[in-house]
């Protein structure tokens, strides 16, 4: 069931906005804007949080897997088009993810995450897929893209159906010079887990993506209200569709509010 989105306009005060905000997309929203801050003010520096595979692995500094999925670099106009559309993506998807065993929960969509970023972080030493965060961005973009597929997005007054979301700035990147190999890297990576947990339950009736108990365990303890888990993967596949025509946010052109 699609939940209500939160946006600025809920309550009084951006507080009343940030206690709105599904616990994932609280957390992600907050770390990218932290890390980002504390490396502006050169408070740490930007090498101790980008993603090394030599570093993770031959001295185990663990922490680079997550810092350097959503490290989004210094404040600038790419920055805070990063972390709106980081912001709108999660905000979106967490309200209605794939059901892969936890009710359609943000569990599910912590699992989801946990698989993208393990995916980019393979990926990366393959086909250099650095930043890590836009690779993700791109990842959650896609999987919401193929999740909601009809909803309408408005970009500078240009409308589009969601399904073609990822490729219309995929498209916009390249206007503005920027390469697009992380995010073609990530879509690609969205690609393979919509096929897994959307078209292979219907194709071929295999269940393979499953959302782990201790995940639904991670998200009670962290928004402290109990996860609903145990419905099958396969009811998700059949019931892909549950939202048809709305209308959501990329509407810079006429000064939309954030996240209206």
């Amino acid at each position: 069931m699609r939940r209500p989105v939160g946006g600025v306009n809920q309550g009084d005060s951006p507080q009343d906005w940030y206690q709105s905000l599904p616990i994932i997309t609280k957390i992600l929203f907050t770390i990218t804007l932290l890390m980002t801050t504390l490396v502006s003010f050169n408070i740490i520096s930007y090498t101790f949080l980008v993603y090394s595979s030599t570093l993770v692995w031959q001295r185990f500094e663990i922490w680079r897997i997550i810092t350097g999925c959503y490290f989004a670099g210094g404040f600038s106009f790419n920055f805070l088009m990063h972390l709106y559309m980081l912001y709108q993506n999660s905000l979106s998807y967490e309200n209605n993810p794939y059901n892969t065993g936890a009710g359609g929960s943000s569990a599910d969509y912590l699992w989801m995450l946990f698989l993208g970023m393990v995916g980019v972080c393979l990926l990366d030493p393959i086909v250099g897929l650095m930043p890590l965060s836009d690779a993700i961005v791109y990842y959650i973009m896609y999987v919401r893209s193929r999740r909601s597929p009809d909803d309408i997005m408005n970009m500078w007054g240009f409308k589009f159906k969601a399904l073609y979301m990822p490729w219309v700035y995929v498209g916009f990147r390249l206007l503005m010079g920027n390469s697009i190999r992380s995010a073609i890297g990530g879509a690609i990576l969205g690609h393979i887990y919509f096929f897994l947990v959307d078209a292979l339950p219907i194709s071929y009736g295999y269940t393979i993506i499953k959302t782990p108990l201790l995940f639904v365990d991670m998200i009670s303890f962290l928004s402290g209200r109990t996860q609903v888990s145990g419905v099958s993967n396969n009811e998700n596949a059949f019931n892909r569709r549950p939202g048809v025509g709305g209308t959501t946010g990329y509407n810079w052109g006429r000064g939309r509010t954030l996240g209206s």
